[in-house]
């Protein structure tokens, strides 16, 4: 493929440039694998400290912002245990990759795809391949993934056979980089070209959903004001995509503006992170926006109804370190702030933001006035 092999060459010039520092750094990354991961016997010695080590450690999730919160999540809902056996299992049994992928996914909460993936290729770089934001949005440039097929492989519920199927496209890339000048070439290498295409060549850092999505936000005809509930939901989806994050929905059959609010979602389900009675909850938030297969901002709009519902749906997710926002008209302020006086939202008011219909309609205008100029600039 030719514009691959022009890939390939602006990749091994650039990592020249770099004088070696990215390979120091694989080499260090699966070094520490080897040492902490290597075989059953090290992995029965893991400790808390390691699997700190190994959360911050993460190339997929590196913009996560509270690592410690997330590690303390790990082993308060699972058990230290638990996650050595299914380090275990997934590592060095004898099952089909498939299979393994999918008991882990059973057993373990709060692990999702990209994460799962890094794992398996840090100990097996020659075997397995990291599917993350990164190679996903990357791929479809190169030809090798449809929008469908892109789609299945990003969804939180990607499936063991969701794997293997981007491990057969990801061994596609990794023979054009043995064939054009790393003859080499691991999985690990596919990672690091395919993130060079993403930050460098591409730009895709705030466009994690694709071309297509960050096109379908600009294409919305004017809106000049919001005037119920499904519209609020609607601009809510817009942002979010707009602002690069995976978007959810329940209300997929809701449409506003002449348009169906299914359209806008990328997130399909909520994953399985914790309980499910919380898990029920959070499935049934208005919209919630994800980054890296956790949600960040979890958005209940009150149009009608009393505000009180949507403060004890989202207190309910409190647990999961998101910001939570409740969205209404402007004269619903008065009413929000007497909820917050009120157990149980009193312990945790600081974590709740109030945006009125109009903030919301202002910020929604920024956001598609700079990503229009910004596509413009760039000739995008």
């Amino acid at each position: 493929m030719a514009t691959i092999k022009s890939y390939v060459k602006q990749y091994l010039k650039w990592r020249e440039e770099q004088k070696e520092k990215e390979l120091a750094e694989k080499e260090a990354h699966v070094t520490w694998y080897k040492t902490k991961m290597g075989s059953p016997e090290k992995i029965k010695n893991f400790t808390k400290k390691d699997l700190h080590k190994l959360i911050e450690g993460l190339w997929v999730f590196e913009l996560w912002p509270n690592k410690t919160y997330f590690v303390n999540k790990l082993i308060t809902d699972n058990g230290l245990n638990k996650l050595k056996t299914a380090f275990i299992n997934l590592l060095y049994s004898e099952q089909p990759i498939a299979r393994k992928w999918d008991d882990f996914r059973r057993s373990i909460k709060w692990m999702g795809p990209s994460i799962l993936s890094e794992i398996l290729t840090s100990v097996f770089p020659h075997r397995y391949g990291i599917m993350s934001r990164k190679p996903l949005n990357v791929l479809p440039y190169l030809g090798f993934l449809t929008e469908k097929e892109t789609k299945n492989c990003s969804s939180c519920y990607a499936s063991g056979r969701d794997y293997e199927n981007f491990m057969e496209t990801l061994q596609k890339v990794k023979e054009e980089l043995k064939n054009n000048g790393l003859p080499k070439a691991d999985y690990i290498d596919v990672y690091l070209f395919t993130s060079y295409l993403f930050e460098h060549v591409f730009e895709l850092n705030f466009k994690r959903d694709k071309t297509t999505a960050i096109k379908s936000a600009l294409g919305t005809k004017e809106i000049r004001e919001i005037t119920n509930h499904s519209e609020a939901e609607f601009i809510l989806l817009k942002l979010g995509q707009l602002l690069g994050y995976d978007t959810y929905s329940p209300d997929r059959n809701k449409d506003a503006y002449g348009q169906k609010l299914e359209e806008l979602i990328s997130v399909d389900a909520v994953p399985q992170f914790t309980t499910p009675a919380i898990s029920d909850a959070i499935r049934n938030i208005d919209v919630i926006w994800f980054e890296d297969e956790f949600p960040v901002c979890c958005f209940e709009v009150e149009h009608t109804t009393g505000v009180t519902t949507g403060l004890l749906r989202l207190y309910q997710t409190s647990q999961l370190n998101t910001k939570l926002f409740v969205i209404a008209p402007a004269d619903v302020l008065k009413k929000f702030e007497i909820e917050m006086s009120k157990i149980p939202f009193r312990k945790i008011k600081n974590r709740y933001i109030f945006r009125s219909y109009q903030d919301l309609a202002t910020f929604y205008y920024l956001a598609e006035n700079y990503t229009k100029s910004k596509s413009d600039f760039f000739k995008e």
